[in-house]
């Protein structure tokens, strides 16, 4: 079983989807030694998640990987946008098409679709997906997308709720913020408001990064006096995620996994949808939104039922495992 996302690039969402998906293979019987993925940092995958990793850049070791596998997972994450550029659907278009051509069969899990603003983005997405099956995807947007292609799909919240989470002693007392870089100034102005809006309440302001860009965005826009954060959580792995959330009494966040963390930890979120994953992901777990206009809201905000989550991580192992076993059915001989 090989798995390709967009891992090894320091970014803590893509690196928990990973770790979510090798747990569930594990539950669903396969093997650690039997899981391997391509990676941007093989060395550092391969450490971090204790499955073999291979180059993703590296042709001669996508070839290895794929002829080492009966299938090809491409394993959650928005992998089929082209938001900056169209190197993202075309290089898995391509990873999914050599897949069917070396016999290695290949299916989706997780999945978001979109935004997809040219052509050229949307036939690769389109062919991609027409030779993955099952395909599993994890927002309404993303459902309605594909199925406007003819292609039949299944859907299943994000992976990284089957992870266990420990839940918090108790509140904190902070604002913790995240900002990711994106075209226009959707950052600046959140990072403007959570400072606002921490003065306001007069509470602790905490940057919290997920990868190495959020980081230095949130480093300048602190020494610009735009957003004056106390200290910067660069969180890198799941063991970083407590000791940040535990100072949390609300956490303001455009990252899709920061909101989710959030969620996981007990800590009431407002989410600002810089993308429509995001507001698919507010919308069904009831998250309130700011579109980046007027003051973010004053008003306290509530943490999600603990019996949502447990019914989530729930309906997440079942649907991988439903999803696996008609894999399954397809490599047997």
């Amino acid at each position: 079983m090989l798995l390709c996302g967009y891992y090894g690039f320091g970014n803590l969402g893509d690196e928990l989807i990973a770790e979510a998906l090798i747990g569930l293979f594990e539950k669903s019987g396969v093997r650690r030694d039997e899981i391997a993925l391509l990676s941007a940092a093989p060395q550092d995958s391969l450490a971090d998640l204790g499955v073999r990793s291979f180059d993703r850049w590296s042709f001669r070791e996508v070839l290895a990987g794929l002829k080492a596998s009966d299938s090809l997972l491409l394993g959650g994450g928005g992998l089929f946008q082209d938001s900056t550029s169209l190197r993202s659907p075309l290089y898995y278009w391509g990873i999914v098409r050599l897949a069917s051509l070396m016999g290695s069969h290949p299916w989706c899990y997780g999945q978001s679709v979109g935004p997809l603003t040219s052509s050229w983005g949307r036939l690769l997405a389109r062919r991609a997906l027409a030779l993955c099956g099952p395909r599993v995807l994890r927002d309404e947007p993303s459902m309605a997308l594909v199925e406007s292609w003819g292609l039949e799909a299944s859907r299943s919240p994000d992976v990284v709720l089957a992870l266990p989470s420990v839940p918090l002693s108790g509140p904190g007392q902070a604002l913790i913020v995240n900002v990711r870089p994106w075209p226009g100034d959707l950052p600046r102005r959140t990072a403007e408001e959570a400072a606002r809006l921490a003065a306001k309440r007069t509470c602790p302001l905490i940057g919290v990064a997920l990868s190495e860009e959020d980081r230095r965005l949130l480093e300048r826009f602190r020494d610009d006096g735009i957003c004056p954060v106390e200290e910067i959580r660069h969180l890198r792995r799941r063991d970083d995620v407590q000791g940040a959330f535990d100072q949390a009494a609300l956490a303001v966040g455009m990252r899709l996994h920061f909101l989710i963390l959030a969620l996981m930890q007990g800590v009431p979120a407002m989410a600002v949808p810089y993308d429509p994953k995001v507001e698919a992901l507010a919308r069904t777990w009831s998250i309130p939104l700011w579109e980046g206009t007027g003051h973010l809201p004053a008003e306290r905000t509530q943490p999600v039922d603990g019996k949502w989550l447990l019914a989530a991580r729930q309906t997440v192992e079942a649907d991988f495992l439903s999803a696996w076993r008609r894999v399954e059915e397809v490599l047997r001989p």
